[in-house]
């Protein structure tokens, strides 16, 4: 029984340390993204999931390969043995090599994988292309608000799905609205108080009804209102 409790610790240190390193680099790819595309003046910035699937894949690589590190120190350590700390270093690096190398090239492009709106231009930087594209305000034809509300089982968890698509000359749209944390308004109110001082045409696809706008909005439900009526 005490083998067995041993091996469960065992293993449950190894999770909690292996997890705790691939959290922390998770965040540190996020950061270094971050840091590398946003500015002081953006309006929106949006790390894209294709990145963020980067971003968990090597955090588990990069954190494995760390514990490997962490466990031969510990056991030079402790047998104050150099050649022992060595031998296990080495070995990690045998096995870790070609894994952590694979994830050089898929780093650096999600690390170009960014969006960024500000005042000036709106920059795209999509995964598999090594250039960020670069679009001014003039190159947005027209602003498509929508919305949706999918059907769940459960009326009570239903939710307002808003769109607000912006159309470029060359085909591109981005939905703004999809893509702010859970579908808040408040960055999309930012936006849309901005892009009102531009001629861009304003298409509304569907306009919800009263009751719809009373059941899911309550103290912006004034900027629904008035969004949906242009």
């Amino acid at each position: 029984m005490k083998e067995e409790k041993s091996d469960r610790q065992v293993w449950l240190r190894f999770f909690l340390l292996f997890g705790s390193l691939s959290v922390l680099y998770f965040f540190v790819f996020y950061f270094c993204n971050k840091m590398l595309n946003h500015t002081n003046d953006a309006l929106f910035f949006l790390t894209p999931n294709s990145a963020y699937w980067v971003y968990y894949s090597c955090s588990l690589i990069y954190g494995l390969a760390t514990w490997g590190v962490y466990v031969s120190i510990k056991n030079g350590i402790q047998k104050k043995s150099f050649r022992e700390f060595k031998v296990g270093v080495l070995l990690v690096f045998r096995l870790a090599a070609i894994p952590l190398f694979i994830t050089l090239p898929f780093l650096y492009l999600s690390f170009t994988n960014a969006i960024v709106m500000t005042e000036e231009e709106f920059i795209y930087g999509t995964f598999w292309s090594l250039s960020t594209d670069h679009y001014t305000w003039e190159d947005v034809t027209k602003v498509e608000i929508d919305y949706s509300i999918p059907i769940e089982s459960n009326p009570n968890r239903s939710s307002f799905n808003g769109r607000y698509i912006l159309h470029f000359k060359d085909g591109r749209k981005f939905d703004v609205w999809q893509n702010t944390l859970e579908g808040e308004t408040t960055e999309v109110q930012e936006i849309d108080a901005f892009l009102q001082t531009k001629n861009i045409p304003f298409f509304v696809r569907h306009v919800p009804s009263e009751d719809t706008i009373n059941k899911y909005f309550s103290g912006n439900a004034d900027f629904i209102r008035d969004l949906f009526s242009r």
